[in-house]
């Protein structure tokens, strides 16, 4: 082991005056120097470590390459800064690891030359960083529950518009049967199926809206996803607000974001619009091409330069001084009376960007009105947007399905789909029915299609009940919620597919058809 000279008193105490952990190491790997923070820091004493490899105190899935970056460094040595690199660890005296900042400082002595291992522990910043991102999505999904309180009114005032439409184009359609043209009385219906998916669209949006996802990043054509927004935000804003969607340049730009992530965003920032208008005015939407200059991301170091979409809400509202403007960002803070808002809108808006890869900003003077700009990242592919022409439904050869939904309309609905497709339907509303039919015969049956919300038991238990009699019964799950089921259970269950309802009949037909042929031995 290579020792220090006596006279190498400044070093000495360099190293044991630190508040960090020092260690000082040979060309061997051998630790010639320690202070007490280390000592602290890896349970060891100093006699312990004095002498010993320095690969002690790397973890065993590191060990092995340590050896062979530690000769490179002392054949071109080169002082290295805390933090630089990827996440390191080290391990303690009882086995456990902890993680760590590593700078590194080449020393030419009399003896030769040595490196000085500036050591920090950073588990409480680690735990805190954890803490902060767990604190975030929380207040992410508080911000969009709030959000859909808000919306309430007018997703009321869409349904409203949509039951309205449903029952007015029913009463024409059954006024005019025997009366009319079978053209217009299918023009009625066309009307009434156009309805009811707008109302599906308008359901699946808020459900999506009101819980936790994950982020699904790929091509979305942002035109679309803006007019959606603002067709929403019109019935929940003030009556003295206008909603104006800016024609688009480009509009077939395409960008990379979550669809429901990037609504969340718009609706947000639009709902921050119309409080800073109490007198009413006007909310401007838009999108367009934006080059990203090395000038500008200096400025944003999390984005790199070059093309984007940018989104941007603009309102003619009050505008923000520069205190304000300074503080817009930071979660909680907030310009309204207590108990008007969380003061999350721009923080949370801020959040969800920069998990897209983009950045936001503002422009804002008191009495202009306020500007808000979010950058996407560019799609190299344009969304799809094809409609694909209506299949032929595929036809059943009389299998016999068991259809249990406690909903008797919805059930009588499916039924009828099921037997025009050429299947045999034995249709109950009561699960617990519907499971004493299979026990008496598990075999009178081909499949299980189930509603999941029942009374009494649930489809995933009714599932789970008949696959114990029959395992090899395919069960699809009908579902009016936007539920994440684990794999495994639904496996477990027997369960081949899950669909949100309400299920339009060429993907029952299409899904009936193909789990019966994949089923057939």
């Amino acid at each position: 082991m290579a020792s220090l000279h006596a006279d190498d008193l400044r070093l000495r105490a360099a190293v044991e005056s630190s508040p960090n952990g020092l260690l000082v190491i040979d060309r061997d790997g051998s630790i010639v120097l320690v202070n007490r923070e280390i000592e602290r820091l890896f349970g060891y004493s100093r006699e312990e470590l004095l002498g010993s490899s320095v690969e002690r105190l790397i973890p065993a899935s590191f060990r092995a390459h340590h050896p062979g970056f530690r000769a490179n460094f002392f054949t071109q040595p080169q002082a290295r800064s805390m933090g630089a690199g990827r996440d390191l660890f080290g391990v303690r005296k009882d086995g456990t690891e902890v993680p760590v900042e590593i700078g590194l400082t080449p020393v030419e002595t009399e003896e030769g030359l040595y490196v000085v291992s500036a050591i920090v522990d950073i588990s409480e910043r680690k735990r805190a960083e954890r803490d902060q991102q767990r604190l975030e999505a929380e207040l992410r999904q508080s911000q969009k529950l709030e959000a859909v309180g808000r919306l309430a009114g007018g997703i009321a005032h869409d349904f409203n518009n949509i039951l309205a439409m449903i029952v007015g184009f029913a009463e024409l359609a059954r006024e005019g049967v025997g009366r009319v043209s079978p053209t217009a009385m299918a023009a009625d219906l066309d009307q009434i199926l156009a309805a009811s998916a707008r109302g599906r669209e308008v359901v699946q949006q808020l459900l999506r809206f009101s819980r936790p996802q994950k982020v699904d990043v790929r091509p979305i054509e942002l035109d679309a996803v803006l007019r959606e927004a603002a067709s929403l935000l019109k019935a929940a804003v003030p009556p003295g607000v206008a909603i104006r969607v800016r024609p688009p340049i480009d509009a077939t730009l395409s960008a990379l974001g979550d669809p429901t992530s990037v609504h969340q965003v718009v609706m947000n920032l639009a709902t921050n619009a119309s409080h800073a208008m109490p007198d009413g005015g006007t909310i401007e939407i838009g999108f367009d091409r934006f080059y990203a200059r090395d000038s500008f991301v200096r400025g944003h170091p999390e984005i790199a330069e070059g093309e984007y979409a940018r989104v941007f809400v603009r309102d003619t509202g009050l505008g923000m001084p520069e205190d304000v403007r300074e503080r817009a960002f930071e979660p909680f803070f907030t310009t309204k009376a207590v108990g008007a808002g969380t003061g999350l809108g721009l923080s949370m808006v801020r959040g969800i960007i920069r998990d897209h890869g983009g950045t936001v900003w503002l422009e804002s003077e008191p009495g202009q009105g306020t500007t808000v700009h979010c950058l996407l990242r560019l799609s190299a592919h344009a969304a799809d947007t094809t409609i694909a022409a209506a299949p032929d439904l595929p036809r059943g050869r009389r299998e016999r399905i068991l259809l249990v939904d406690d909903e008797p309309g919805l059930t009588e609905v499916t039924k009828r789909r099921l037997e025009a497709l050429g299947y045999e339907v034995v249709a109950m509303n009561d699960p617990v029915v519907a499971l004493c039919a299979v026990e008496h015969d598990p075999s009178q049956f081909d499949l299980l299609v189930t509603d999941y919300a029942m009374p009494v038991m649930t489809g995933m238990q009714l599932a789970h009940h008949v696959t114990a009699l029959r395992a090899d019964l395919p069960v699809m799950l009908l579902t009016g919620y936007l539920e994440d089921f684990p794999p495994d259970e639904l496996e477990t269950a027997g369960i081949r597919r899950v669909h949100v309802k309400p299920v339009n009949g060429a993907l029952m037909a299409q899904s009936v058809r193909e789990m019966l042929e994949s089923a057939a031995p």
